[in-house]
């Protein structure tokens, strides 16, 4: 809103306060359907300028037809009250990764707008890295790659850009693939994301990177003479999580000059202001926990971060030679801590409400991060110190939505005595003692949590559920995010077992308290909340019904099927020698013992956990006797991004509950 429209709004307000016969009635809130969530906007990527003024962030709208969201670029003071603007495009242009200049004096961006008149096009890519005056102005070319650019970033003294950009087939691939004669060797790529050097000055360009070599993320050393890379020699997203390494590269030459570590997580790369340590990460052990590690070059010291923190430290940025930002979760709820880089001690500074890590920091210590609120999904926030301030307002039509009440829980494990916590979102208005129908969802992962704050979304079910009279329960046992790196661990070798008695425990304190009506008691959640619903119906009589969206069902055939290999094994070990404890803990070696109706959910192009885990529920379950009916989205991934699907999804959760569990429906 602007300034102007703000004073008017006042005046209008002040009138109706005055003339109070004239006054029109509060509206109702609006109850929060499947369509209106699907069409929220998605804030994302806040990246500050490095005096602390200005915020650059992406804004992604949904759009039909399936497509992908159309990102464009804002920005927006850090203080004041000045409102953010959008960076004008054409309708048909998407555009993502707005990076600073080290002097601030520009913005980089990757955008598929129309190359200038003067470029030749046909020979190039749809995405390339533009660059526009902080001051304002029109964009300006910055790269001319023959493929689709996917990150980059510009040298210190603002001379070069270093950008990735996949190898483009050559005629023979092309004329192969026009043929239909296209046969390809698992495991034998042919095409790499490599990284290629561009002189701002001369426009001269070059590949640096080898061929056969993956290029995930790349890093310039503050004197522009050395490359950090995260590299793997294959290129798939197993690839990406678990295979991956850290290494140095000449600038000059690219000639490699150390791999600083072997088993690289997924952590970007970022370089001191002095440029004697590099901050990477250490992919754990077993592979669902990570240490983000700094690196002295010289000494060859490695120091890990916030060790004895009792959270999940997701990301750390530097603020000077020898501290840095971090931000993590805790429990249910986010928090910023200031890390000594020589010893890897930590303070916590603050407690957001954050949906995920994604912030940037400046010297003085002032940040942008993503934060939410109860009844507000995410947007631009600015933190310094434990001071916290909103600066985006990109979802106001949800202010006249209705909104669940979030309620923090902790409670106590009783096969351990382990604390475990959660969240529990009831309806508007609803008074304590009065039982509900209430649905148990779990979260993906298990390497993952609930969060406190907005939780509305094609498979965060809680705000639509409890705004139609519903309570929901999210817990976070065992195997979760948020309570260290030994708690993120305890769900080795034991799916279905303290992870489902931690939950069976945070039902057990929400029916003493009359929250939880247990004639009318759901499970349900996706991909490891899909397994755990599975698991449930299975293994206890207390659950009415389950939705199992893209479920783990039978996981040692996930382990030899998905599309990351690596992942199972670290829970389980070898697939092959240790079938029979992989077999232990599928919901398919218990489905004879699922009475109660099952929906199933799936999409057809699940590479993660594929279509074929479903499918045998499903069969299973007919086999048996048991009411089930499966739902499958042609093209839907393991994450669904188009509209319609996650509408439908939305949709079938709210009426299937309403069928099962006796509710009658609010609309």
């Amino acid at each position: 809103m602007s300034l102007l429209l703000n004073r008017m709004w006042c005046a209008c307000l002040c009138v109706a306060v005055a003339l109070p016969s004239l006054a029109a009635a509060p509206a109702a809130p609006v109850l929060p359907t499947p369509q209106a969530i699907m069409a929220l906007k998605v804030v994302g990527d806040p990246q500050i300028s490095p005096d602390g003024s200005r915020i650059a962030y992406t804004v992604g709208t949904p759009q039909p037809q399936g497509k992908p969201l159309r990102s464009r670029i804002w920005w927006v003071p850090a203080s004041g009250k000045a409102t953010g603007k959008e960076l004008p495009a054409a309708d048909s242009a998407s555009e993502e990764h707005p990076r600073w200049s080290a002097d601030g004096r520009y913005l980089d961006f990757i955008s598929t707008r129309a190359l200038p008149a003067d470029v030749e096009h046909a020979a190039l890519g749809g995405a390339q890295v533009w660059r526009v005056d902080a001051q304002g102005g029109a964009p300006q070319l910055l790269t001319r790659a023959e493929g689709d650019v996917s990150a980059f970033e510009v040298s210190r003294d603002g001379t070069r850009i270093a950008y990735l950009s996949a190898d483009v087939p050559d005629a023979a691939t092309t004329a192969a693939g026009k043929a239909r004669d296209d046969a390809q060797r698992v495991d034998h790529p042919t095409a790499f994301s490599r990284v290629w050097l561009r002189d701002l000055r001369s426009g001269q360009t070059r590949v640096l990177s080898a061929p056969g070599q993956q290029v995930h993320d790349l890093a310039w050393s503050p004197d522009g003479r050395t490359l950090a890379l995260r590299v793997s020699q294959g290129t798939t997203l197993n690839d990406f999580w678990y295979r991956s390494q850290v290494v140095l590269v000449d600038a000059g030459s690219g000639a490699q000059q150390a791999e600083l570590e072997p088993r690289a997580s997924a952590h970007p790369l970022q370089w001191s202001p002095d440029g004697t340590r590099l901050l990477y990460g250490h992919l754990g052990e077993h592979g669902m926990t990570a240490d983000i590690t700094v690196h002295a070059i010289g000494s060859g010291q490695r120091t890990v971060l916030g060790a004895d923190w009792n959270g999940t430290l997701w990301l750390a940025r530097w603020q000077d030679d020898g501290h840095l930002l971090g931000l993590g979760q805790r429990g249910v709820r986010g928090a910023f801590l200031r890390l000594d880089a020589a010893n890897g001690r930590w303070t916590e500074l603050a407690r957001p409400q954050i949906p995920f890590a994604a912030f940037t920091t400046t010297r003085s210590g002032r940040s942008a991060y993503l934060g939410i609120g109860n009844s507000q999904p995410a947007e631009v926030w600015l933190q310094q110190g434990a001071a916290l301030a909103v600066r985006s307002d990109h979802h106001p039509e949800v202010a006249g939505w209705a909104h669940g009440n979030v309620r923090e829980l902790a409670w106590t494990s009783s096969r351990d005595g382990l604390p475990i916590t959660g969240l529990l979102v009831t309806p508007p208005g609803w008074k304590a003692g009065t039982p509900l129908p209430t649905l148990v969802q779990g979260h993906g992962g298990p390497a993952w949590a609930w969060w406190s704050g907005w939780l509305g979304s094609w498979h965060d079910w809680a705000q639509l559920l409890s705004t139609h009279g519903y309570a929901v329960f999210l817990p976070n046992p065992r195997g979760s995010e948020g309570g260290g790196r030994a708690f993120a661990e305890r769900a080795r070798n034991d799916w279905g077992g303290g992870d489902f008695q931690d939950i069976l425990d945070g039902v057990d304190l929400l029916e003493k308290e009359g929250v939880v009506d247990p004639q009318r008691l759901a499970i349900g959640g996706w991909s490891y909340g899909g397994y755990m619903a599975a698991w449930a119906v299975a293994n206890s009589p207390r659950f009415k019904t389950a939705i199992v969206g893209a479920g783990v069902i039978d996981i040692g055939a996930m382990a030899l099927t998905t599309d990351t290999p690596d992942y199972l094994p670290g829970y389980f070990g070898d697939p092959l020698r240790n079938r029979s404890v992989y077999d232990q803990h599928s919901p398919i070696r218990h489905a004879s013992n699922i009475r109660v109706p099952v929906l199933i959910l799936h999409g057809e192009q699940d590479k993660r956990v594929p279509l074929s885990q479903g499918e045998m529920l499903y069969r299973a379950l007919r086999f048996n006797g048991t009411p089930v009916e499966m739902v499958t989205y042609p093209r839907g991934p393991h994450w669904f991004f188009e509209q319609a699907h996650g509408r439908d999804v939305q949709q079938r959760v709210l009426d299937w509950l309403d069928s099962q569990l006796g509710t009658e429906p609010v609309r």
